[in-house]
């Protein structure tokens, strides 16, 4: 019992997908029951051609009633009753095969939905962890061998079950001695099966993990082909892809060599088992027990008795190399890291565009904070502009906001609500995002902008490109907004690839926008238009922005300096220059870097240069 728990371990949760599929498959299993009553029948016209039309014996009484038969109209006979029983076999297989294989078809496409459903709602602590092209190749490379196997259990194992019981109930109704001889060799098939069952599983884990990587590695390297050319790795990625892809056919041919190495073993105990079956059979021949023609029926029952433990025995490799891609669904399917709703969660207040982190503790690895007991309190309407170098953890705080990731410790609010009793669709519904490395799908740019909101009309797809200045390079296009892009934008230079994000976000018509590095890719005169342009769709909305560059920040309402996962200063901009803190230095570095921060004069120029430009572009404060 344990055993066969093992065996089907790989498979425990996966039956939710036959269900569905449970009328097919059971009409496909009558019919293959059908199917082996017919096999059972068609060595009979045999003995009919070989008895009595050779043999010249009494016909039996259900044929001797119809009158005297020549032996030609004997063998006739056999030979219609034989093309009959083969012509209705074949009528009832194609049908069952017809059944079962189209169930087997909606079966691997519920699981592969199933799949991709999952790993779109799974946390991105899960993803973070695996890569994107192993994930796909589960999908697509490991769903097949799985929805085989589930199939195989009416198509197969069900029907050689059958077979193989129906024949032996007639081998021991004809002679009980010969049938037991028929059964000696099965004690020696368990044993192969279960030596090669555990050998060949482990070995198919290794193909199937390494036939992953693969398909991971080159999904990486191919959606960074520019990279590889611009730094001439042409050579290197292709040896590590070859040196990796020898690996993976080694694993491959060692899984072939296992499971070739007991496939003889199985054919060589059929073969004693037939050896000595015929021995016996011709003795009993030769001492009248039975006839050639009983002897001719025994032999091609054992020939389809064998054929079925032989199919059965093969399965086990079947349902080893299944159970490796198994293991790997589970995986995905038994993962729980989500980002869900609470049982009571609750939409998020109408209008509400406030923030907060209270004592926030958040790492991507448990024992590495990037967050530490960060509090910041993000006032409705309010333009707040986070800067502070790299690693400060500015870019995660925009994944807590949208709850891309749950704090380790403490809490994030909107509304004064925390956002895990929110549901999760009205607290994004609320919030539009540009992120530094802007999402572009192989589409059209018209896809791409309406990405932020599906059921957008092409006339609001067009004002929000308006907006964001997308016009301005579609216009030179030939086919305007319906221009494809390409994989990750490739055939659209950086910054319109960042003016359609922009333009996404102001689609989205959320009442939150976060901007991570949003101008990154533009020029000067472009930074300020997509700046002035976003002027009337921010009026009134909550704006995070996260820049390196501190004249965005000099516009902002107020700006935090991040280091180290915490705030270390916080206000506004032009009180924080001459605070000669965090923030001054930076200013300095970046404004004045032949100034310094030598004497307090300086800093006073600095800052008066500050309200100089809050007073110039007053007009685009609300819209960064």
């Amino acid at each position: 019992m344990k055993s066969d728990s093992r065996i089907f371990a790989p498979y425990r949760g996966l039956g939710r997908f036959v269900r569905p599929e449970w009328a097919p498959l059971t009409v496909a299993t009558v019919l293959a029951v059908v199917q082996t009553v017919l096999a059972l029948a068609a060595p009979w016209p045999l003995k009919l051609a070989v008895d009595h039309a050779i043999g010249d014996q009494p016909l039996p009484p259900w044929l001797s009633s119809v009158g005297p038969l020549s032996p030609h109209a004997i063998a006739l006979l056999a030979a219609g009753a034989g093309i009959a029983l083969v012509t209705l076999g074949g009528v009832i297989r194609y049908a069952g095969t017809y059944l079962s294989g189209a169930a087997s078809e909606r079966i691997g496409a519920a699981m592969r939905s199933a799949m991709f459903e999952h790993l779109l709602r799974l946390s991105l602590r899960f993803h973070d962890r695996h890569r994107s092209g192993d994930l796909v190749s589960r999908i697509l490379s490991d769903v097949p061998r799985v929805q085989d196997v589930l199939v195989a259990s009416f198509q197969t194992v069900i029907p050689d079950v059958m077979s193989l019981f129906g024949m032996l109930v007639v081998l021991l109704a004809i002679d009980v001695e010969l049938a037991l001889a028929a059964l000696a060799v099965i004690p020696l098939l368990a044993v192969q099966v279960m030596l090669s069952r555990k050998r060949i599983k482990a070995a198919e884990r290794e193909v199937r993990d390494r036939h992953g990587g693969l398909a991971a590695q080159a999904t990486e390297v191919l959606r960074h082909v520019r990279a590889v050319q611009a730094f001439a790795r042409e050579d290197e990625e292709n040896h590590r892809f070859r040196t990796d892809t020898a690996a993976a056919t080694r694993a491959a041919v060692t899984a072939l060599a296992v499971q070739a190495r007991y496939s003889p073993f199985a054919d060589l105990i059929l073969a004693a088992g037939g050896g000595l079956i015929l021995v016996l059979g011709v003795a009993k021949v030769l001492t009248g027990d039975i006839t050639v023609g009983v002897l001719l029926v025994i032999l091609t029952y054992l020939s389809s008795l064998y054929d079925p433990i032989r199919s059965l025995t093969r399965l086990s490799s079947v349902l080893a190399k299944a159970g490796a891609s198994g293991e790997r669904l589970q995986e995905v399917l038994a993962a729980d890291e989500m980002v869900s709703d609470a049982p009571s969660a609750l939409p998020a207040p109408p209008g509400a565009t406030s923030l907060a982190l209270d004592r926030v503790t958040f790492g991507y690895h448990a024992d590495v904070p990037v967050l530490r007991d960060l509090s910041l309190d993000i006032v409705a309407g309010q333009t707040l502009c986070i800067v502070g170098p790299t690693g400060a953890g500015k870019s995660t705080l925009l994944s807590l906001l949208l709850r891309l990731y749950d704090p380790i410790g403490g809490v994030v609010k909107m509304a004064g609500r925390d956002l895990r009793q929110l549901t999760l669709r009205s607290v994004r519904s609320r919030i539009a995002v540009v992120p530094q490395d802007a999402w572009i799908l192989d589409g059209t740019i018209a896809d791409n902008i309406r990405f932020g909101h599906s059921t957008a009309t092409d006339d609001e797809v067009r004002l929000a490109g308006r907006v964001a200045l997308v016009e301005e390079f579609t216009s030179r296009f030939p086919d305007g907004y319906d221009t494809v892009v390409g994989e990750s934008g490739s055939r659209l230079p950086g910054g319109q690839r960042r003016r359609i994000a922009l333009a996404r976000a102001v689609l989205r018509d959320a009442r939150v926008l976060l901007l991570d590095e949003p101008t990154s890719g533009l020029d000067a005169e472009s930074e300020a238009g997509v700046m002035r342009s976003l002027r009337s769709a921010a009026a009134g909305r909550t704006v995070v922005i996260v820049s390196h560059r501190l004249g965005l920040a000099a516009v902002a309402d107020r700006v935090v300096v991040m280091q180290g996962g915490e705030v270390v200063e916080d206000g506004p901009p032009q009180h924080l220059v001459g605070a000669q803190g965090a923030f001054a230095r930076l200013w300095a570095t970046q404004a004045m870097p032949e100034v310094g921060l030598a004497s307090k004069s300086r800093l006073a120029v600095q800052a008066s240069d500050i309200n100089a430009a809050k007073t110039e572009i007053e007009a685009l404060r609300c819209c960064i």
